[in-house]
């Protein structure tokens, strides 16, 4: 029941386009002092819709702004891909203003001279409203995780009266080769009336920051708040990655000046790197080139509240040729992507909250955990195919009873993965529940799924039917809230929560925002673990292949030594 991404399976990298936005010129819509804009982006569908891809943040009493938060999309050089950029004015949590839209096209930003295009805004009256400037980076794979701490000395007195200091923060550029069009990547807060701060720590990607260049000069410009937006600038300086790590390897923390380029270059203070850490992040992917396996376990739900499968309203009905159940619709959507990466597709799946009636598993005591293919010694079933036939067997085998229990099913995934730990497989399990309602024992489950945040496990919960679903939602703790009886968190997240009714209308849809988090939760346990991926298996094989080599140009070597000595699969 292991699943695996061979090397040959993976895909060529996606190109994607990383792009930064600019307006200029804006229309003013705010009756008390200058519009408070942001931008939304939007691509138009196969089905000729718009839909939202991304939104900068919102900039105040701006009319030319620059925004740092950039929106990256995929790039098809073969298809074009429309796109619509709308600028808001922001009125309040619930309202805006458009102060003017664009379209455009991906491939218009990709083939303008130095990637960046200009263009019209027009108003919803059609009316010219400023202009949109959009610039483009290509980005490069690069996962690694910067963390920069920064201070600031001597900074320009810029108040009187009873105030002194500044308000000072800080704003970073990429700088592209001919340093014409410098890419604002970052924005710090500012620090209340000081000439001595020192600002949050900057945590980000080294693809946000420097697109993975650790030689690509970052402007630091200086500027001194004003509650109008007509920031004040102070002066700047330069700096790159590949500097600050050769002196934090010595442990020399890095001082740069200030200087006031508007003023003669005149001095303007000075900035220290006070930490520095640059983090090799691991993905998905890295974990799969090196064999990571994956295994899926399933649990059914079959409470009374599903309603009698014999019946048409029932979530577990199914017509005679048709996989028509709802539960059916679930499992076919997420096991056929991932039964693809299982070597010898075995799965073990289980029923909960019902009397069976199989042959061997015959009671008339309500069971919270049984194997669905009536064999206690051995649960796993073949294929999807296995899966869909062990289902519409065991359905006519039941009598539907309650209450609805997850701690059983979580606890024998739980064994599972807890001793594939203690073995030492690097193995990574999938818990799959389809329910049609909450769980009766959530702390139980919430116990459960807290002492799991230490074991190569992931549950993922799909809600059938109309059910309430808020305990779920618990359970899938996106803000990080949920406690366990001893008053403990999560230490990583695990768990992923989806109402089928949200998707059922798209099964693409519906496996997309099944397994989104899936990857995260592998590599945010192996970090956890400390457990970095194995070499790809392409990697291990040229070495094998070298050593042979060098073995053949040994004295008495024969090629039987060789066939027997290698893999007969090849690379």
């Amino acid at each position: 029941m292991a699943m695996q991404l061979d090397q040959n399976q993976l895909s060529e990298a996606i190109q994607k386009l990383e792009l930064f936005f600019s307006c200029r010129q804006l229309d003013d819509l705010d009756t008390m002092s200058v519009s408070d804009p942001y931008i939304v982006l939007f691509q138009k569908t196969n089905q000729n819709n718009w839909s939202k891809i991304g939104q900068t943040e919102l900039i105040w009493n701006n009319l030319n702004p620059n925004f740092a938060t950039s929106i990256i999309i995929e790039y098809y050089f073969e298809i074009h891909q429309y796109l619509k950029l709308e600028v808001h004015h922001y009125v309040n949590e619930n309202q805006s203003k458009i102060i003017g839209i664009a379209e455009t096209s991906l491939a218009a930003i990709a083939g303008a001279k130095d990637q960046i295009l200009m263009a019209d805004l027009f108003s919803l009256q059609g009316k010219k409203s400023g202009k949109i400037i959009v610039k483009a980076d290509q980005v490069k794979q690069c996962n690694d995780d910067l963390e920069i701490t920064v201070s600031g000395q001597n900074l320009p007195d810029t108040r009187i009266w009873f105030w002194h200091g500044a308000c000072p923060f800080l704003r970073f550029y990429r700088l592209r080769k001919d340093d014409s069009n410098p890419i604002l990547v970052y924005e710090s807060e500012f620090v209340k009336d000081s000439s001595n701060p020192t600002w949050k720590t900057i945590k980000c990607k080294a693809q946000k920051l420097c697109n993975g260049d650790y030689q690509m000069p970052i402007k630091v410009e200086l500027w001194d708040h004003r509650t109008s937006g007509k920031h004040l600038y102070l002066g700047e300086t330069t700096f790159f990655i590949d500097e600050l790590r050769e002196s934090f390897t010595q442990n020399k923390p890095q001082k740069k000046e200030f200087r006031n380029k508007q003023k003669n270059n005149s001095p303007a203070g000075t900035i220290t790197f006070e930490k520095f850490n640059l983090k090799s992040k691991y993905t998905f992917l890295d974990y799969c080139q090196g064999g990571q396996q994956l295994n899926l376990i399933l649990g059914i739900d079959f409470t009374a509240s599903n309603g009698d499968p014999k019946e048409k309203n029932s979530l577990h009905y199914i017509q005679q040729d048709e996989n028509s159940s709802q539960y059916l619709q679930a499992i076919t959507s997420v096991v056929e992507i991932l039964i693809n990466y299982d070597h010898d597709k075995k799965v073990p799946v289980y029923g909960f909250g019902c009397q069976p009636s199989f042959n061997l598993i015959n009671t008339n005591e309500t069971l919270h955990l049984f194997p669905l293919n009536d064999n206690p010694e051995d649960p796993e079933v073949y294929g999807l195919d296995g899966i869909v036939q062990c289902y519409r067997n065991a359905i006519q085998h039941m009598q539907l009873d309650g209450p609805t229990y997850f701690h059983p099913v979580i606890q024998k995934a739980m064994e599972m993965a807890l001793e594939s730990k203690l073995k030492g497989s690097k193995n990574y399990l999938i818990l799959m529940i389809l329910t049609d309602g909450q769980t009766d024992d959530l702390q139980a489950s919430i116990d459960d799924v807290i002492e799991s945040s230490h074991l190569p496990l992931s549950i993922i919960i799909v809600g059938i039917g109309n059910a309430n679903f808020k305990k779920m939602a618990i359970l899938d703790n996106d803000d990080n809230s949920m406690v366990n009886s001893k008053g403990q968190k999560a230490v990583r997240d695990l768990v992923q929560f989806v109402p089928f009714n949200q998707f059922k209308y798209d099964s693409s849809l519906l496996s997309r925002e099944v397994l989104a988090e899936l990857p995260n939760q592998l590599v945010e346990y192996m970090e956890l673990m400390k457990i970095p991926p194995q070499p790809p298996k392409y990697q291990k094989n040229q070495m094998l292949y070298q050593q042979t080599q060098q073995t053949q140009q040994q004295p008495g070597f024969t090629n039987q030594n060789f066939v027997q000595g290698f893999p007969q699969q090849g690379f």
